[in-house]
């Protein structure tokens, strides 16, 4: 009887040391996941004198993260692309920033202090928003050289008009060349479109779609088409790029078409039965994209332009 009690007094504290043990573990993991940096306001520069607020969503693995600009639609601010920044961030590992474009939200002055009216903006004028871009770029090279993310990865989502936007900066982007070993550009990786517009008050897009660089005839980077109902102008560009494209192999096209619904607020696509959030369509996106390929875009330290 006392061997009994004894090896049962041993199995018991045995047992209490596996639960503790667990228990810490358990803590431990909790207490990773609830590393995920809080978003933080960051006030940006462009080279024409605007002062641009942005909210910058840290990414959690170095130099593999992948870093994203949102950018919202016309007469919007950068809360509209808040819900996906989240859902990248927290489910994906990357690094997010969502800028207020000039004129907007709390974007509203140059650095002089003069108020921006972008109602008075027209055709050519509203091209000068990627400079809004390049700031935001500008913004996430300092955190590459401070080894949070790896710009060589990065992805753009815009919205509607913002589309334009990111189309003409992104074919800047790549008129960059090298400068010996040194990068200066061509760092755009995936280019993500939600309703995308071929015009905006004067300023036409159509051929900045039909570009090599988009129909595939050079670098095809991945693309994605994303629109809701019968939205002429995204299934326009959808086809001029897949037209483009179709004598690449299947990894080569890498553009994807999805059809979305607003649903309590939120994009979200329907397949089968099968609900998915915009967020998570662009994260997977990306995820299998870009953030695949860390070996073909290792990090390195940059200097600016």
């Amino acid at each position: 009887m006392k061997t009994c009690n004894k090896n049962r007094i041993q199995w018991t504290f045995t047992g209490a040391a596996w639960l503790l043990m667990n228990l810490l573990t358990i803590t431990s993991l909790q207490a990773q996941d609830d590393e995920t940096p809080e978003p933080r306001t960051v006030q940006l520069q462009t080279s024409d004198g605007v002062a641009l607020s942005a909210v910058y969503y840290a990414g959690k693995n170095e130099k593999e993260t992948v870093p994203v600009i949102l950018l919202h639609g016309w007469d919007a601010d950068h809360s509209e692309m808040v819900g996906i920044a989240n859902t990248l961030q927290t489910k994906y590992g990357c690094a997010a920033i969502v800028p207020d474009l000039r004129g907007h939200g709390n974007s509203q002055r140059s650095t002089k202090g003069d108020e921006l009216d972008r109602d008075r903006w027209r055709g050519n004028d509203l091209s000068v928003l990627i400079e809004d871009i390049e700031a935001c770029k500008k913004f996430l090279i300092g955190e590459n050289n401070k080894g949070e993310l790896n710009i060589d990865l990065l992805s753009i989502v815009a919205d509607r008009e913002s589309t334009i936007f990111a189309a003409l900066w992104t074919l800047r982007d790549w008129s960059y060349a090298p400068l010996g070993s040194m990068k200066q550009g061509q760092d755009v990786k995936s280019l993500i479109l939600l309703e995308p517009q071929r015009s905006f008050k004067g300023l036409n897009a159509a051929k900045t779609f039909q570009n090599d660089m988009f129909a595939g005839r050079g670098p095809a980077f991945p693309i994605v088409v994303a629109y809701r109902g019968n939205d002429r102008d995204a299934k326009n560009i959808y086809d001029r790029i897949a037209r483009g494209r179709k004598n690449l192999s299947a990894k080569e096209k890498a553009l994807e078409k999805h059809r979305f619904e607003i649903e309590k607020g939120r994009r979200v696509v329907k397949k089968r039965g099968d609900t998915t959030a915009m967020g998570d369509i662009i994260g997977r996106f990306i995820e299998n994209q870009v953030a695949s390929r860390q070996q073909d875009f290792r990090w390195a330290k940059r200097g600016s332009k």
